[in-house]
């Protein structure tokens, strides 16, 4: 475990040492919980460094935009209104992005939807929660790939729940037949490290370090958030205020703070313990090792990397084809 005051400390040494400005930032869910305490903490850390932010409302990130511009007057931000569960709104902020910048140093990601109301389904086709965790987060480190490999030394940042992969379906990848709420959380985290871990064995990516981070249990209102649909049931509208109120008073027991978690994130962007290619990181910032009888290693093994990659494609080309 790498205790949170090392982690401060790290964070400490890279601020007052790092010398070198005009880093560019794409963060994609930090608006608000753990992507805005990192957010915060990285903007404190780096000299002129410009971030896009990815969210729906320019309004609602208002107020977060005034705080880290007064915490890095040398900050440039740059607000993108998107809908992250649509792969075009996807493919629309990267186009920007990629033509207003030569380089991209740092990718955020951490959009997400607690699959509690059952599938969802976009306009795309896809189930919202799947598409926010697994897909998007994807169509957006492969769009945005041609500036990452451009930098020094680029990080793709994934807080999901590396190191906690389950057996799939694998006869339905997306979950088609077999929509869960376990389900769409297990298959967005393993597809995700075995995505991550396809992408690193590209030798145009040799350069490029995959994270797929596990937070742990942090205090955010994730749960608070979520409101029942309106094709929900009686029995399930009284049932979900009640789950609310337990997971709540749960994490607030037991849970870290955002700010902790930010802190903790900031640190995996900066520390020299992760080189190029893809690791899994465990809630306490340490490299989830490599087990012969583990779920992941199991699947690398048998090639799925591959076989998930093809089905991932598939999906994008789907959409794209339907636009």
């Amino acid at each position: 475990m790498v205790k949170l005051a090392t982690i401060r400390d790290c964070n400490e040494v890279f601020a007052n040492e790092h010398h070198e400005s005009a880093l560019v930032c794409v963060f994609a869910g930090a608006t608000s919980g753990i992507g805005a305490s990192t957010l915060e903490r990285i903007c404190t850390m780096l000299h002129a460094p410009t971030f896009y932010v990815i969210g729906r409302s320019a309004t609602r990130f208002a107020a977060l935009k005034t705080k880290i511009q007064s915490l890095n007057p040398t900050c440039k931000i740059i607000f993108l209104e998107a809908e992250i569960s649509l792969l075009e709104e996807v493919d629309r902020v990267c186009k920007q992005i990629l033509n207003a910048e030569s380089k991209l140093d740092y990718l955020y990601m951490s959009p997400g939807l607690m699959p509690l109301n059952g599938p969802q389904y976009t306009g795309e086709g896809l189930d919202a929660c799947f598409t926010t965790s697994y897909y998007s987060r994807i169509r957006l480190t492969t769009g945005l790939l041609p500036l990452l490999r451009k930098a020094n030394r680029p990080v793709v940042l994934s807080v999901l729940n590396g190191g906690k992969e389950k057996a799939l379906f694998e006869t339905d990848l997306g979950l088609e037949k077999n929509w869960s709420f376990t389900g769409v959380i297990n298959h967005t985290v393993t597809m995700t490290s075995l995505t991550f871990e396809y992408l690193s064995k590209d030798n145009s990516n040799k350069n490029v370090t995959f994270l797929h981070a596990a937070p742990g249990l942090v205090k955010t209102d994730i749960f608070t958030k979520l409101t029942a649909s309106e094709e929900s049931g009686f029995m399930w509208k009284i049932a979900l205020p009640v789950i609310q109120s337990l997971a709540g008073f749960m994490y607030w027991m037991i849970g870290t703070s955002v700010e902790d978690s930010g802190e903790r994130q900031a640190f995996h962007f900066t520390s020299d313990s992760f080189g190029p290619g893809a690791w899994r990181v465990d809630p306490y910032s340490e490299i989830i090792p490599t087990d012969a009888k583990g779920v992941i290693e199991g699947y690398v093994e048998q090639g799925w990397g591959g076989k998930i990659w093809e089905h991932t494609a598939g999906v994008f080309e789907k959409i794209s084809i339907s636009e």
